[in-house]
């Protein structure tokens, strides 16, 4: 039986995250928002609960199509926070379990293991519904060494959950090989509209634009790296080119990448800092190249929003960039080196950059980035996730091309 649109029947959906979108801007938050709407307008009854500062009490608001329930905003104690024994999510995740008890849905997609937990204890109180916890990061036994009941939480949400969610072919793997566990591999979407409707501005002075964004004080993402490979790539990139960040940078950080460029390099550098939403589109298509060379991304969203922007792009040869950066035709993959905490290998990096670039200067890349992107669009992939929340879902898992 079809809904409107020749979509599923309808249902009662309720999607969970403990933050939202726009108040928090990374994957899983953005994921909440876009689902829920997308969801809803394929005919179904969607419900978002999370939390929001604006409501620290909790509360109801409208979004469209689109009801979304902030349950109280309740921050434990500092010390066991620094302690990893209680943290927001937790308290969430055990506010949700009422939530969801009461709220008659017939399918909850949790986005974070600790609401899955809450969902779980739900059913157990009685709930009905079909449960599909979205494995949003990469599945790492050792981060529960020091949090031993979450650990045995996390192994219930894998045993418990109708499916679990990997997002990538690297998260699939890690999922199975540290817990014994397969999951459903399924790309989180991404909204590709608002990027591929942004024209590519002709760069008529010829300047090479190489750009981040993310967070960079997380030293995963490679911010400071990428400085110094820009150092290095500098000379190859032609005559004129500028070094953009958009994102959360700090003081320190700041003066680590600047320290990072020669004097004459200095004056290259832009700092964008977090910006509106509605910038990040012509942003990324003003750009010549966006680079995210972080290790441990479980997808990196901010890639396919790039290519969807028809921006050729470089990541690192690790986790899920791969999956996206299939074809050297729209970006180039470079080898981290040896790492713990970020990539180290400056020299591959600086000559993926500078043949990334030389991508930007073929008329056919343009296409060919924007096409890739749409294998990564809520029209691609919002009827399986849609399947997968359905009855009998489990069957719509199979493996992205």
């Amino acid at each position: 039986m079809t809904g409107r649109r020749g979509c599923l029947a309808r249902m009662r959906i309720a999607i969970t995250h403990g933050t939202c979108w726009p108040e928090i801007r990374r994957g899983s938050e953005r994921l909440l928002a876009d689902a829920a709407r997308v969801l809803a307008a394929r005919g179904h009854d969607v419900t978002a609960i999370s939390t929001t500062p604006a409501m620290p009490g909790g509360g109801e608001e409208t979004r469209g199509a689109v009801r979304y329930a902030f349950l109280p905003l309740r921050e434990p104690p500092a010390l066991l926070v620094r302690a990893r024994q209680l943290t927001r999510h937790h308290l969430f995740a055990w506010d949700l379990r009422r939530a969801l008890g009461t709220g008659g849905y017939d399918a909850v997609l949790c986005l974070g293991w600790q609401d899955a937990a809450g969902a779980l204890l739900a059913r157990r109180a009685g709930a009905r519904f079909r449960l599909v916890a979205a494995m949003t990061g990469i599945p790492v036994r050792a981060y529960f060494r020091r949090t031993p009941l979450d650990g045995l939480a996390y192994r219930r949400v894998l045993a418990g959950a109708d499916a679990i969610v990997v997002i990538s072919r690297f998260a699939a793997a890690r999922l199975q090989a540290e817990f014994g566990h397969g999951g459903v591999l399924l790309p989180a979407p991404v909204d590709t509209a608002p990027f591929a409707a942004v024209a590519k501005p002709a760069s008529s002075d010829g300047t090479v634009r190489v750009l981040f964004v993310g967070d960079a004080d997380e030293p995963r993402k490679g911010a400071l790296l990428l400085a110094q490979a820009y150092a290095a790539a500098r000379p190859r990139l032609g005559a004129t080119a500028r070094l953009g960040y958009s994102g959360r940078a700090s003081a320190p950080v700041r003066a680590a990448i600047r320290a990072a460029l020669p004097g004459g390099l200095q004056a290259e550098l832009d700092f964008h800092d977090v910006g509106a939403v509605d910038d990040l589109p012509r942003l990324l298509a003003a750009a010549t190249i966006v680079v995210n060379p972080a290790v441990w991304e479980a997808l990196g969203m901010v890639l396919i929003e790039a290519l969807a922007a028809g921006t050729p792009v470089v990541g690192c040869d690790h986790a899920g960039t791969p999956d996206i950066v299939d074809d050297p035709a729209i970006g180039t993959l470079f080898a981290p080196g040896a790492f713990r905490h970020a990539a180290t290998n400056i020299a591959g990096l600086a000559e993926a950059m500078v043949r990334s670039a030389g991508l930007a200067r073929l008329p056919r890349t343009e296409a060919l980035c924007r096409a890739r992107a749409e294998a990564f669009s809520w029209a691609a992939l919002a009827p399986r996730y849609e399947a997968l929340l359905a009855p009998q879902g489990a069957s719509a898992g199979a493996a992205m091309g």
